[in-house]
């Protein structure tokens, strides 16, 4: 088998990211995944694990714990989604992407697996999530990694990961999404989400909202899991819930001290003490949070046997990377390309394009999927001098021309322009901006592929090292 037919295997199974929709019910996720990893062997009970849940921020807290814990010398796994240029990017050892010829390997292996369960007729039909997910719990087995940083496809508790028994549990900040699957309040949501804390086990969570954080610790206080908190020096939004006994107060407290366009530098506060003067590459206040759930789950995971110490901790902190997250792919003027794609991403990211860059106009190149709270992102959006509408090549999109009505609703006094396809709308911003302005390419993970592929082709060498093929 070749890679092509690998793929064209595991994208013919239902694929909720590509069509946004389920064709059976997700309460057999859990069931049919145990039952395929027991006719693999359970591959993912021969390393430990890091299991990450939340809205945003999960892929980024995952990325700077592998790094540490690789900056530490372990051999590390990381599986992460959605990829923004190849399926490959999804399964990692060590920082390098599982090969062409590895997921060729690999695929007949699981088709038998996957064959023989469909032939008894027990289950439903399986999903390219769960095929997936199996893969890369198969590919780290085989790799002989020592611990994998997991981080949860869509909810929690009915998530392929959560077979897994993680060291620790994780949970981001929790905000609104995909609600039609998850709950339409904020305890509907970090419900869902809490179902990955497992009983007598540790979950460390950056969520804010006393709603999600009243979820997750009915949940923990069930489970009797301990819960551990982190948020910002600057005060705690459920210091009452904590007054009341009904929440921990926080654990972990971080403070921004320098801010740049390449980076910044924070301190954090932990129960034993301080680290000043960290640094990281990655941009925003939200990101130093993500950077304060790592160290708070890292000093979980050495409680647990899992290794590592400062030098470890300061480098990979300054070494991590992670594409699509306020990353400058031009200049005069200034191209920024986020995957902003819900209303709280999108008041983050604009928060920080005007807080820390100085450019004269901003403008946006947006694309964003049908699932979304659109009216709200639309809303947050109403603040940027000029739109350029269009959609990345994903059929869950939404049509310029619906986009352009939202926004005629929702943010009526900003100048809008159309575009066929993410290249054609940048090649517009282009035109439209000077060298003192910004055009930042957002809404989702879609387009800001497509918009790291264009911004590769026009010679931004940051943006090209980080492309390793690409298959959709």
């Amino acid at each position: 088998m070749n890679y092509q037919a690998a793929l064209d295997y595991i994208y013919g199974f239902t694929d909720y990211e590509r069509s946004g929709k389920y064709t059976r019910d997700r309460t057999e996720n859990i069931s049919r995944e145990v039952e395929l990893l027991k006719l693999l062997g359970n591959p993912q009970e021969q390393y430990s694990n890091t299991l990450i849940a939340g809205t945003k921020g999960k892929g980024s807290t995952a990325a700077y714990i592998e790094r540490v814990l690789r900056a530490a010398g372990l051999r590390t796994g990381l599986y992460t989604q959605p990829d923004l240029h190849t399926f490959r990017e999804r399964s990692q050892v060590s920082g390098r992407l599982i090969s062409e010829q590895e997921v060729a390997d690999l695929i007949p292996e699981l088709r038998t697996a996957v064959e023989h369960i469909q032939s008894r007729e027990a289950f439903g039909p399986f999903i390219t999530y769960e095929v997936g997910t199996a893969l890369a719990f198969l590919y780290f087995a085989r790799q002989q990694v020592q611990h994998a940083v997991v981080e949860v496809g869509l909810g929690g508790r009915l998530d392929a990961t959560n077979v897994t028994h993680p060291l620790v549990s994780v949970i981001a900040s929790i905000s609104y999404d995909h609600m039609s699957i998850l709950g339409d309040t904020l305890a509907k949501i970090a419900t869902e989400k809490a179902g990955i804390i497992k009983q007598n086990g540790i979950v460390v969570t950056s969520a804010q909202s006393p709603e999600a954080l009243l979820a997750i610790a009915e949940i923990a206080r069930q489970r009797q899991a301990q819960m551990i908190r982190i948020g910002s020096i600057a005060g705690d939004p459920a210091e009452a819930e904590v007054a009341a006994g009904k929440l921990p107060p926080l654990s972990y407290h971080y403070q921004v001290l320098e801010q740049h366009e390449t980076g910044q530098r924070f301190s954090i506060q932990t129960p034993a003490g301080s680290y000043m003067d960290l640094e990281t590459p990655l941009v925003g206040v939200h990101q130093v949070e993500n950077a304060t759930l790592a160290l708070a789950t890292l000093e979980a995971l050495r409680e647990k046997g899992i290794a590592w110490d400062e030098a470890a901790l300061r480098a990979g902190f300054a070494a991590v990377r992670w594409p699509a997250r306020i990353q400058i792919v031009g200049r005069a003027p200034t191209i920024v390309v986020d995957g902003a794609h819900n209303a709280d991403s999108m008041q983050k990211l604009l928060a920080t394009l005007h807080s820390i860059f100085e450019a004269h106009r901003v403008l946006c190149v947006v694309g964003v999927n049908k699932d979304k709270d659109l009216s709200h992102m639309i809303q947050e959006l109403a603040q940027v001098d000029a739109v350029i509408l269009t959609h990345a090549n994903n059929p869950r999109a939404v049509s310029p021309v619906e986009l352009q009505a939202l926004f005629e609703e929702y943010a009526p006094h900003v100048p809008i322009y159309l575009a066929e396809t993410t290249n054609q709308a940048l090649d517009l911003a282009l035109d439209l901006a000077d060298q003192h302005d910004l055009i930042c390419a957002t809404g989702s993970l879609y387009l800001a592929g497509e918009a790291l592929r264009w911004a590769a082709a026009h010679g931004d060498a940051v943006a090209a090292s980080g492309i390793e093929g690409t298959d959709h």
